[in-house]
């Protein structure tokens, strides 16, 4: 089975562990993921994150899809969507409003970096399930105002948000979910139901997650190997328009 794995990171942990870009392709080789989509997340001041995750797409263009991490709090974070987007291989957009320190749905000044984002017609992912910041209800209301630009909620809201995640998502045709982190398994079998195999990505959140436990935990559902074929490869590659 061919696999996309939509969410990864690298760079220190919260624990303080270094993760290297080679780190990243060695557990990409174990586990035979063709791409992976990458964000860096230490620190606040983004630009020098998104240095690292372009030199990461150039050394490695055919395995690396960038990311630009971008903080709504800085002033510059028009241009700075506009730097990396501009760039080859750089084909979305991450916010993690917990990290960043802001309400999504009370920060308008997100609204015009989202239309600077839009020119692009590259996919945003955002973290969601970490109150009280970070909740998937906030940005299903900022994916809302932007029905034309296509939103991916990382870890279906996570533990405590899961069912909450899915249902203010279902109504929502440019709304996505990842699975990375997402353990329940009834969360997990009603974004089936209620999303479908076309809005649900398979994601790792590597090095916080193990790839292989994100594999297994898909054993309990009778997918089709045509709904494994959309939701482990071929929704990633679409969103990054590369089929």
């Amino acid at each position: 089975m061919k696999l996309i794995d939509y969410h990864v990171h690298m760079g220190k942990s919260s624990k303080g562990d270094n993760y290297t870009l080679e780190d990243l392709i060695a557990s990409m080789d174990k586990f035979n993921i063709e791409k992976s989509g990458l964000s860096i997340l230490n620190g606040v001041n983004v630009g020098p994150l998104n240095d690292l995750t372009m030199e990461a797409v150039k050394k490695y263009p055919d395995r690396i899809v960038g990311y630009a991490y971008i903080n709504p709090r800085e002033e510059n974070a028009i241009e700075e969507v506009h730097r990396c987007l501009s760039v080859e291989g750089m084909r979305g957009v991450k916010f993690h409003s917990w990290k960043h320190g802001y309400f999504p749905s009370n920060n308008r000044a997100l609204d015009g970096i989202i239309d600077a984002i839009a020119e692009y017609d590259v996919p945003i992912l955002t973290h969601t399930g970490t109150p009280p910041l970070s909740l998937p209800q906030q940005w299903i209301e900022v994916a809302k105002r932007h029905p034309n630009v296509k939103f991916v909620l990382a870890h279906i809201g996570y533990l405590d948000y899961g069912y909450d995640c899915i249902e203010g998502a279902k109504n929502y045709p440019n709304i996505y979910v990842d699975t990375s982190g997402q353990v329940e398994i009834p969360v997990i079998a009603k974004a089936l139901e209620d999303l479908g195999p076309d809005r649900i990505i398979w994601s790792t959140d590597w090095p916080y997650k193990y790839p292989g436990s994100e594999l297994v935990k898909f054993e309990p559902y009778n997918l089709s190997e045509e709904d494994k074929k959309k939701i482990f490869y071929e929704n990633a590659m679409k969103l990054w328009k590369l089929i």
